[in-house]
């Protein structure tokens, strides 16, 4: 018995030393992106997302199925970011969110932002790609998604600490209200409103330009 516990008790040690925490940064450099886009994970590892600008999001789908959130999807809710839009992957993520998800198992995970149409935009990734040419083939398919949807019922599937959620994005975000294209925007977004968000040509003026929000939709901007 004594011999069994302490087998027992190096496996559970080795087990924690193994496990690793992979970091995702959302929108580096104020861009359409997660970086990196690909990861590899082991169960019982942990997928930090850290969101340094705007109002993304982070959901699940299958890989047939990109912008359409699987069932029990993973999601991590809006995270409208204040200050400086030109953040870069060093910003301490003291002082934005972290979405923390624990990885179960070695299967893949097709991770995309439901804002907007970022996802067909190219806001996409995979956790554990089955094949080197996984996220391409991803990508691809996102390209051609006819609508962007959010999972209902609010987070899931992890954790984020300073969680800024719920906050008006168009206190925290300015003109850009999420969008880092410049262009106009509509999307079907979570909640009441169909959300319509406009950067002018002086996106990078104190406050930018007046994000306008009215109609049906599901994603906040």
């Amino acid at each position: 018995m004594l011999f069994s516990n302490i087998v027992y008790t190096a496996l559970a040690q080795s087990m924690t030393v193994s496990a690793a925490t992979m970091m995702v940064t959302v929108a580096a450099n104020n861009k359409f992106q997660f970086t990196p886009n690909s990861v590899t994970a082991q169960p019982g590892d942990m997928v930090a997302f850290n969101f340094v600008a705007q109002n993304h999001s982070v959901a699940s789908s299958t890989a047939n199925k990109p912008c359409q959130p699987e069932q029990n999807a993973v999601f991590s809710d809006f995270q409208p970011i204040p200050g400086n839009p030109n953040a870069s992957p060093n910003v301490n993520a003291a002082n934005t969110p972290m979405f923390m998800v624990p990885i179960t198992d070695a299967q893949p995970m097709y991770i995309y932002c439901s804002q907007a149409q970022h996802c067909q935009q190219g806001m996409v990734m995979v956790i554990n790609p089955p094949s080197a040419n996984a996220v391409s083939q991803y990508a691809n398919k996102a390209a051609q998604a006819n609508n962007n949807v959010s999972p209902r019922g609010g987070m899931s599937g992890g954790s984020v600490t300073n969680n800024k959620a719920g906050t008006n994005p168009r206190n925290v975000l300015g003109g850009n209200a999420g969008d880092a294209a410049g262009t106009q925007t509509t999307a079907k977004g979570k909640g009441k409103g169909k959300a319509k968000a406009k950067a002018g040509a002086n996106a990078g003026a104190a406050a930018g330009v007046a994000a306008l929000l009215g109609g049906k939709g599901k994603n906040k901007h």
